[in-house]
């Protein structure tokens, strides 16, 4: 493969737009790249893929603090009366509060509560199995070391 040129400026470029916008096309558009280009930059050179997750990464904390913040705090909205602004109001997003809760007692009260129950059911099962198998394996162990034993001795 043929090596690629690295072009921090171009890169330091898309990476802030990307950092900012979580945006591959308009990174792109903001640094004057095609994507095939970042693309290949971030499949053939780690130093770049770091960054690039590195960048992501920032925009996932970002996305989190805001959705926590729209979830607990709220938002303010305006309050209209006869056409006009009268005030504000703080709106707070059960939406995302539900669907934050839902995740945190996912194994209660989410959506995939039963199918997590029953994984959880299945694993026990297999884990019973696998102690059971553990202690057959050890007494045939055990057997065996000691007919072994009795053969070496000459007591059989």
């Amino acid at each position: 493969m043929t090596p690629i040129k690295r072009c921090w400026r171009p890169q330091g470029r898309f990476l802030r737009e990307f950092a900012r916008t979580c945006s591959v096309s308009a990174a792109c558009r903001a640094a004057g790249l095609a994507r095939r280009t970042v693309y290949r930059w971030r499949d053939a050179d780690a130093d770049f893929r770091a960054r690039w997750e590195n960048a992501r990464g920032r925009v996932v904390e970002r996305l989190r603090d805001e959705v926590m913040e729209r979830a607990l705090v709220g938002t303010e909205r305006p309050v209209w009366q006869d056409g006009r602004i009268a005030g504000h109001e703080t709106v707070v997003d059960t939406r995302v509060l539900w669907k934050l809760f839902q995740a945190l007692q996912a194994e209660t009260d989410g959506p995939r509560a039963a199918e997590l129950q029953a994984q959880r059911e299945r694993n026990a099962e297999l884990s019973r199995r696998l102690d059971a198998g553990e202690k057959r394996v050890a007494a045939y162990d055990a057997e065996l070391r000691a007919a072994a034993a009795r053969r070496g001795s000459g007591t059989e």
